[in-house]
């Protein structure tokens, strides 16, 4: 049986003169009980600052889960849709506008996109 891995994407991004990081969090998957789950990207802001235990800063996180895009061929596997900056720069505005603060603390602040929400 074959094993599907994950991208290892990921890198800066400056939004509103805000620097921030982002990774993939998960892949598209299908089948799950809560229906199609499209791919999930982690963004957080990027900071050098350390605490007093010596480790960088953590703030709030932002997962932005993007549609669930439907199958050209027939795969077991859902496809990996491609990251541009363009998307990730309109899904952080649609969070900063829904109440996300990239300096903000605490849980993470979930947004699911919808076809509407990203550029052309």
């Amino acid at each position: 049986m074959t094993k599907r891995t994950n991208r290892k994407l990921g890198g800066q991004l400056t939004v509103d003169g805000i620097g921030l990081i982002w990774h993939v969090k998960s892949e598209p998957a299908w089948g799950t009980t809560h229906g199609d789950i499209g791919l999930r990207l982690s963004v957080m802001k990027y900071d050098e600052a350390l605490t007093r235990h010596g480790v960088r800063k953590v703030w709030r996180e932002l997962v932005l889960q993007f549609p669930f895009e439907k199958q050209r061929h027939a795969s077991r596997f859902p496809e990996k849709p491609k990251v541009t900056t363009d998307m990730l720069t309109a899904g952080v505005r649609l969070a900063t506008e829904a109440g996300w603060s990239p300096d903000g603390r605490g849980r993470p602040f979930e947004l699911i996109l919808e076809e509407s929400d990203l550029p052309a």
